[in-house]
């Protein structure tokens, strides 16, 4: 049976099978990589259309397990939206074989599509194709997820992890091998802070504060990187220099090092380790990346594994009998080779579970590549592709962040930017000899808001200032008698959109005018000319009466 993966098979039923076997024989199945959440860059629009919802997760390709959560098992090949509970803001998304995880706002999980090893982790093992709450401890809140083969991690706010699934291989890192339902703590050193994760087939990976990078669950190839083929199930110290990134393949893990080089360990029979060579190593070796690159990111597929690029390309090596290399080709490299980026497009952020690969670009657009054959690319066919093909997102939909699964994607619509401008007016009844100050404050959901405020008065122009260090504009100036209608418009210089503020109108008054109201402002004004009519009166009825 080596080497029958569930694609492989004809019919859900079948995957389902075949996924089921996976457990019990370790047939080389599908990994799940940890994706970077993409930023917009200066300018880029981040306003959705009517058509999709913004903090939406769309999903495409197969839906067998109901892993689009939409309420069904109806696959698709373009995107569909899933079905997140009312008010629901998410923040990252992971894809698995057969499930689907998403990170809210509030520091809480959701989770659907298949269960068969509690990988939803909603205490039972029954199948959602609606999103449910995985059952994390009381007061724990979640800033990170990731998800293996049947297994999902998350990070808490403590830098704890939790995992629960499939265990057969030690996977969930509590010290045994029973598989859970519901989140159980990995058994982390004394003092550790975990600050990134990844799960493979049967393995999963962390890095602490330190850059230390852990390890744990099977090892039959050396995937736990400490010089043995010896399994664990609590986590061991991979030897390593320090770390800011991981990600795990089927029976291969990479590293990001703190020098922005990349680092593999384990199965290396397509040349997935990327060192020039077909042999498997337990220890970790470095990737011969070309000279003058360096690398961001690391993604791994099953047999292949992937590095985005300073310059915003990307490196891929190993397996490519799919075209899973996007080079163009279907030949297997075992030192990287480019991924054919679209003219003119830069990479932020990419994702790889088996075969195919969902990569997110700086104008908000997703393309994909590789295998086909449920519509995963998303591009409404079932043609596999050896370089990156444009998803058919719904018009005007930005994206955030991306993710993959076995034959599923996913990506998470951005939620429209917004910015607001106060306006403080002082002093609020003015008259025509007095100075009127015009103070702007601006606020913003994504940024620092940089850019300038031009104050109008009846749409007329008065002055335009820069913001200053603390998102305030002032201008100062003499306003004619008569009523003015005064507003603050922000012209942004950054991805934050411009916005006006409310429109305040005041009159103001000319102190020589006999029919000047009484207001806070005039009062003093009328009490001193008072004052000084009452000396005068004084004084002339003083000559008047001299003897």
């Amino acid at each position: 049976m080596p080497g029958i993966r569930p694609r492989d098979l004809q019919g859900a039923g079948a995957r389902g099978a075949a996924r089921a076997l996976a457990g019990g024989f370790c047939l080389a199945l599908a990994v799940t990589v940890t994706q970077a959440a993409g930023v917009l860059p200066a300018g880029a629009q981040r306003t959705p259309t009517a058509a999709v919802a913004a903090d939406t997760i769309l999903a495409w390709g197969d839906n067998s397990f109901g892993q689009f959560g939409n309420g069904t098992t109806t696959s698709s090949r373009t995107p569909v939206a899933v079905r997140l509970p009312a008010g629901t803001t998410v923040t990252a998304i992971a894809g698995s074989d057969t499930h689907s995880l998403a990170l809210t706002s509030a520091g809480t999980v959701l989770a659907w599509g298949g269960n068969t090893f509690g990988q939803l982790g909603d205490g039972t093992t029954t199948s959602s194709s609606t999103p449910v709450a995985v059952r994390l401890p009381a007061s724990t809140t979640v800033t990170a997820i990731a998800a293996g083969a049947n297994h999902s991690l998350a990070i808490t706010s403590t830098g704890a992890v939790f995992a629960w699934g499939e265990n057969r291989a030690g996977q969930l890192g509590d010290g045994t091998t029973t598989s859970s339902s519901t989140p159980v703590a990995v058994r982390l050193p004394a003092g550790t802070t975990v600050t990134a994760i990844a799960g493979g087939l049967g393995h999963s990976l962390a890095v602490t504060s330190t850059g230390t990078t852990l390890a744990w669950g099977g090892n039959a190839r050396g995937q736990l990187g400490d010089g043995t083929t010896t399994g664990s199930s609590t986590p061991i110290t991979v030897k390593l220099p320090p770390a800011t990134a991981v990600a795990a393949g089927d029976f291969h893990s990479l590293a990001l090092t703190a020098t922005d080089t990349v680092h593999a360990w384990g199965a290396n029979s397509f040349g997935q380790l990327g060192d020039g060579s077909t042999s498997d190593s337990s220890t970790p070796v470095a990737v011969r990346l070309p000279a003058g690159v360096t690398a961001t990111t690391v993604v791994s597929g099953a047999d292949h594994s992937l590095a985005l690029t300073a310059a915003g390309g990307a490196l891929s090596w190993g397996d490519n009998g799919q075209g899973q290399l996007g080079d163009g080709t279907t030949t297997g490299s075992s030192t990287p080779v480019a991924v054919r980026v679209p003219a003119g497009a830069t990479l932020t952020a990419v994702a790889i579970h088996r075969d195919h690969a969902v990569a997110l670009t700086a104008t908000a657009t997703a393309l994909a590549w590789s295998r086909n054959n449920e519509g995963q690319l998303g591009n409404g066919t079932i043609t596999d592709s050896s370089e990156p093909v444009a998803v058919s997102l719904p018009a005007g939909t930005p994206i955030t962040a991306v993710a993959a699964g076995d034959d599923h994607s996913l990506a998470l619509v951005a939620a429209p930017a917004s910015s607001t401008t106060t306006l403080r007016i002082s002093p609020a009844d003015p008259t025509t000899d007095q100075d009127v100050t015009l103070t702007a404050t601006v606020t913003c959901d994504i940024a620092a808001p940089t850019g300038s405020i031009t104050f109008r008065t009846n749409n007329t122009d008065l002055a335009t200032v820069p913001l200053d260090a603390t998102n305030t504009a002032t201008h100062t100036t003499r306003l004619p008698a008569g009523a003015h209608t005064i507003t603050a418009n922000y012209t942004s210089t950054t991805t934050c959109p411009h916005s006006q503020s409310a429109a305040t109108t005041i009159t103001v008054a000319d102190p020589t005018d006999p029919d000047l109201p009484i207001t806070g402002a005039s009062l003093p004004r009328l009490l001193g000319a008072a004052a000084l009519l009452i000396l005068a009166g004084a004084a002339l009825l003083h000559r008047t009466h001299r003897p």
